[in-house]
């Protein structure tokens, strides 16, 4: 799962035990295509969020997890279906963490809420991984399956594949995903996403596939 982008500064202490602290604007822009953020963007003059995080991670032999709290404040939120009435903030607490069972299984799990939204609050996921494709090493390959639930109140950008590239949001299901080296440097993938519409009931299904050339 990728992190977030922003601009402004970040600092991190520690080792196996470690501590990020972060501030700056996030740009509104990059919430997902069809959230409820991206809906009211366009109803205010204010395409950056100010935001404030802090994040602790640590690894313990096989076991490793974190938590995290981020602050964001825009006059979006004001229009954003789904918030409290009139308020300009979402404070976004999370929970993380995974076992690694052997060199080719392991097991995540996060939770996260937005205290400030009253419907599509929560996110959840579970995730099993098998091996993982290296772009440099050829014939390398990896496969996982994966029950998400993502409320659109707190994930405003979902990071991970299908979400991330395919504009899906506000959507509970079952997902699998495949990626192959099938030469050095070029990785070919695979997702399904399987659910339905968290608001609406409605089933949601996709497809998506991706060729990367590195260079």
């Amino acid at each position: 799962m990728r992190t977030f982008q922003f601009s402004g500064a970040q600092v991190t202490f520690g080792n196996q035990l470690k501590l990020t602290a972060e501030a700056g604007r996030w740009n509104l822009n990059s919430a997902n295509k069809q959230s409820n953020l991206n809906d009211a963007a366009g109803k205010t003059d204010d395409d950056a969020a100010n935001y404030q995080g802090i994040a602790l991670n640590g690894t313990a032999g096989k076991l490793y997890g974190g938590a995290a709290y981020r602050h964001f404040n825009s006059n979006v939120f004001t229009q954003t279906k789904g918030f409290e009435k009139n308020t300009d903030e979402a404070n976004i607490w999370s929970v993380g963490a995974g076992y690694k069972f052997d060199k080719n299984w392991n097991l995540y799990g996060a939770y996260a809420k937005n205290e400030k939204a009253e419907a599509d609050a929560t996110a959840h996921n579970i995730q099993l991984n098998y091996k993982g494709a290296q772009k440099a090493n050829k014939g390398s390959w990896g496969a996982y399956t994966a029950y998400r639930y993502m409320g659109q109140n707190v994930a405003f950008a979902p990071t991970y594949e299908t979400f991330l590239n395919a504009g899906v949001n506000n959507v509970k299901g079952w997902e699998v995903g495949t990626e192959y080296v099938p030469f050095t440097n070029v990785t070919a993938a695979a997702y399904y996403f399987n659910g339905k519409k968290l608001d609406t009931d409605r089933d949601a299904e996709l497809l998506f596939g991706r060729v990367n050339f590195w260079f």
